[in-house]
């Protein structure tokens, strides 16, 4: 599949973005890409307290799924050691270009160095939108992380993504209401460019806990935002 979200953020950084960049359901609604988000340097409260319980890790961090470099640059610039991965090539070449030191192509099941902390932003913790796939990804971190390592990473309240209308709200599905559990499904469309459908899931805290409790990971944290994200701190 095309690298439309690699394209999207290339072209706004070198000032040629044309306005096409969307996001699209799998009901084939339709909502703005909005690439200036992957640029800020100030980030909301909750983003900038899981960036706080990174900082208190030593060693190597991983920027997992860096995209555009935003929080890489910021932990780099406050001396963390960070190695910035992501899937999207055009991505990594606007992070290098922005000033990221580190940089590697790499999903979250093989990331190319063990770390001492994994930073997850972008709700792709939950990429393969089941509890099964979520607890994958966490024993493929416990395996590339040191041991007492940590993982910080972002997830959806679903309930909070339905009922405050929040981006993301028409890519919700198979909503199961008592579990806590959802997926949504969507895909980045730039120009002609059409990238791969993604499942993302969506998950209650208390939801949260329950799925991390068979895992080599224990949540330290629940760092909760005004909108629909929050962030879990996991320690092992």
């Amino acid at each position: 599949m095309d690298d439309a979200f690699g394209a999207m953020v290339r072209d706004y950084h070198r000032d040629a973005y044309d306005g096409s960049g969307r996001y699209r359901s799998h009901t084939g609604e339709t909502r703005d890409g909005h690439p200036e988000w992957y640029f800020s340097e100030s980030f909301p409260a909750e983003t900038e307290a899981a960036l706080d319980r990174v900082r208190e890790t030593e060693g190597l961090v991983v920027d997992a799924g860096c995209g555009a470099g935003s929080h890489a640059l910021t932990l780099q610039r406050s001396g963390a050691d960070v190695l910035a991965t992501d899937v999207s090539e055009g991505a990594l070449r606007v992070a290098d270009e922005r000033g990221v030191d580190r940089i590697a192509r790499a999903d979250l099941q093989s990331l190319p160095a063990v770390a001492d902390c994994v930073f997850l932003a972008g709700t792709q913790f939950g990429l393969g939108g089941t509890v099964e796939a979520f607890q994958e990804t966490l024993d493929a971190l416990a395996a590339t992380t040191e041991p007492g390592g940590r993982v910080v990473g972002d997830l959806k309240d679903p309930f909070a993504v339905a009922d405050n209308h929040v981006a993301g709200r028409e890519e919700l599905r198979e909503f199961d209401t008592r579990a806590g559990i959802a997926h949504r499904r969507m895909r980045t469309e730039y120009r002609d460019l059409v990238g791969p459908w993604l499942d993302l899931l969506c998950l209650t805290p208390e939801a949260a806990r329950e799925a991390v409790v068979p895992t080599a990971w224990s949540v330290t944290e629940v760092i909760e935002g005004d909108g629909a994200r929050y962030f879990l701190v996991l320690d092992r």
